[in-house]
């Protein structure tokens, strides 16, 4: 790549580092890292054409993706696969955000150059009062099914490796041994693009697959497992060892393989915030899996809405300002965030740009001008073009 010496955008100085670029095709996203140039001042990225030539055709193979026969499409052979698990693994997830309670993520506003930001919550659903008894109840029903809730979670995960067969055109085995067996064993396998991306996922969800195989034999054909409370105990009958899983441990488990099988089909993208989760979720798990943990607390997501005052011919924003008021409104949590910037001039709005989570620029100050940031742009209707 031949190096600019300044940003063409703004001037400004220009590092060549490693970035993350979230590329969209059809409906489907991939995150993937490429060399950039980027701009310490207005955060521009500029990329060799080859890079961009590379960004090219991974966007039109996700068109392709999109566009070819569902039937004929390693996905869709998935989802069709896993159409009833799917549908209960959504059920149980609704079923702990009602007995758990599910806070909608924050939404603070800030205004460069202003002390203080306005921080406001969309929406807070928490069980009232009234709906105590039936949250009680909902709670001492996924208790009760714990046994359930493991089996279908260990089933999501046996017929993800058997997908994963399948598509290697490998003859799936009957026995569940033979499986875990050939995912010892054969290094060779052509992964889904999600798990050569984060070969982590795969490793994680490998050792699950292999550490509960025996407690799901129990399970299914001898009946050999009690739930006392928001314990479930499952007892090795040839091994004498016993899988004791706390009701959290069951509920990550669930939420893992959930996400674990959306982001598989091309729903949601395992960015920086999604990781997060992935990592907490394993944490939590990590008696099961026996792997290293992450050491991940929880993270909360919050939305950034910056409001960016015309000065001049652009319109600066202060992000280390807009970091030390995330930090000091939750000073006892990690924060993932993405960003909404509104460039205004007096009461009109003048541009917008969004930024996810995993392309948030890590400058002290960034620099907009009404035509920088063509790729995070996003159009105005007439509603907009004044103060909201």
């Amino acid at each position: 790549m031949a190096p600019f010496d300044k940003c063409p955008v703004c001037g400004g100085e220009i590092i060549e580092k490693e970035v993350e670029k979230i590329l969209r095709g059809g409906n489907l996203i991939e995150i993937v890292k490429a060399q950039a140039e980027v701009c310490l001042r207005c955060g521009e990225r500029l990329y060799a054409p080859d890079v961009v030539n590379r960004f090219k055709k991974i966007r039109s193979k996700l068109k392709k993706e999109t566009t070819t026969n569902a039937s004929n499409t390693a996905r869709a052979r998935l989802l069709t696969k896993l159409d009833y698990e799917i549908w209960f693994l959504d059920f149980l997830e609704k079923r702990y955000e009602m007995v758990r309670g599910k806070d909608a993520p924050s939404v603070i506003g800030i205004k460069n150059g202003e002390k203080g930001s306005n921080i406001r919550v969309s929406c807070n659903i928490l069980p009232s009062l009234k709906d105590h008894f039936a949250i009680d109840g909902a709670t001492t029903l996924l208790n009760a099914n714990m046994p359930f809730t493991f089996i279908a979670s260990f089933k999501t995960l046996d017929m993800i490796f058997e997908w994963i067969f399948e598509e290697n055109s490998i003859k799936v085995p009957r026995q569940f041994t033979e499986k875990k067996k050939l995912l010892k064993n054969n290094s060779s396998l052509q992964l889904p693009t999600l798990f050569k991306n984060q070969p982590y996922l795969y490793d994680y969800s490998k050792a699950l697959f292999c550490q509960l195989l025996p407690y799901r034999n129990e399970v299914v054909h001898r009946d050999n497992f009690s739930v006392a409370g928001e314990t479930l105990t499952i007892s090795d009958s040839e091994t004498g060892n016993c899988l004791i899983l706390s009701s959290e441990q069951v509920e990550c488990l669930v939420r893992f393989v959930r996400v674990l099988v959306r982001a598989l089909v091309g729903e949601v993208v395992i960015g920086n915030y999604k990781n997060k989760i992935l990592h907490y979720y394993l944490d939590v798990l990590a008696p099961v899996h026996e792997l290293e943990a992450f050491n991940q607390q929880v993270p909360r997501f919050v939305h950034v809405d910056l409001t960016v005052p015309r000065q001049g011919p652009s319109f600066p924003a202060d992000m280390k300002d807009v970091r030390e008021k995330i930090k000091l409104s939750y000073s006892a949590q990690e924060v993932v965030f993405d960003l909404t910037v509104l460039a205004m001039e007096g009461e009109n709005l003048i541009a917008k740009w969004y930024f996810a989570p995993e392309e948030v620029p890590d400058l002290d100050v960034m620099t907009f001008y009404e035509e920088s940031h063509k790729a995070h742009r996003v159009a105005l209707d007439e509603s907009q073009t004044t103060k909201a």
